[in-house]
C-alpha cells in the first residue's frame, strides 16, 4: 500500500510530534482510545526506537462481542528513526489471535513542492493476511496516518497556552 500526504507544516516539528507527542494526541483521535508509551531508547545503531501501546475505540454490536477477540482493540506500535534521516520506520501487532500478521512501513517526510509544506509518504505491507484483511488494513491505516498528521497539523498552528 502507498499514500502520499501532503501537511502544510514544516518537516522537524511534524516528525517531533510523531516521536514526542504522538500518545498525547491520541485520545483525540476518533478511532483510538488510548495510547501510552511502553519503552524510548537509542538502539546500538544509533537509531532510536519508540515502543507504544494504542488501544483502538471501536463501538461493537451486542450480538458480535462474544465473536471479537478483546486484544483486536490493542495493538503495540514501533517506531524506528535513523539518526539524520527523515524517514521513521513502522511496525504495528495486534494482540488479538484471530487477526494474523502485522503492518509494517515507512514514513518518509520530504519537502513539499513550494516549500510550503511537507510530503509525507506512506508505504504499508501487511504480512501474512489475505486480500480481503489487506483491503480493510489499508483503509484503516491510511485513515490513521491521515487524521493523526490532521491533528498533528493543527496542534502545531495552534498558538502555545
Amino acid at each position: 500500500m502507498k499514500l502520499m500526504m501532503v501537511v502544510m507544516q514544516p518537516l522537524e516539528p511534524l516528525m517531533q510530534v510523531l516521536m514526542e507527542r504522538a500518545c498525547e494526541l491520541a485520545p483525540l483521535l476518533p478511532h483510538v482510545e488510548a495510547a501510552q508509551v511502553l519503552e524510548d531508547k537509542v538502539l546500538p545503531t544509533g537509531e532510536r526506537q519508540l515502543v507504544q501501546q494504542w488501544r483502538a475505540h471501536v463501538e461493537v454490536p451486542v450480538l458480535l462481542q462474544p465473536h471479537l477477540d478483546p486484544g483486536l482493540l490493542d495493538w503495540t506500535l514501533t517506531l524506528r528513526q535513523p539518526t539524520g534521516v527523515a524517514l521513521v520506520r513502522f511496525h504495528a501487532a495486534s494482540r488479538a489471535v484471530q487477526v494474523p500478521g502485522c503492518c509494517e512501513g515507512t514514513l518518509r517526510f520530504l519537502p513539499a513542492a513550494g516549500g510550503r509544506g511537507t510530503r509525507i509518504e506512506l508505504e504499508a505491507e501487511f504480512p501474512r493476511t489475505g486480500e480481503g484483511l489487506r483491503m480493510i488494513f489499508s483503509e484503516l491505516v491510511s485513515r490513521h496516518w491521515r487524521t493523526f498528521f490532521d491533528l498533528a497539523a493543527s496542534r502545531i498552528s495552534a498558538p502555545a497556552a
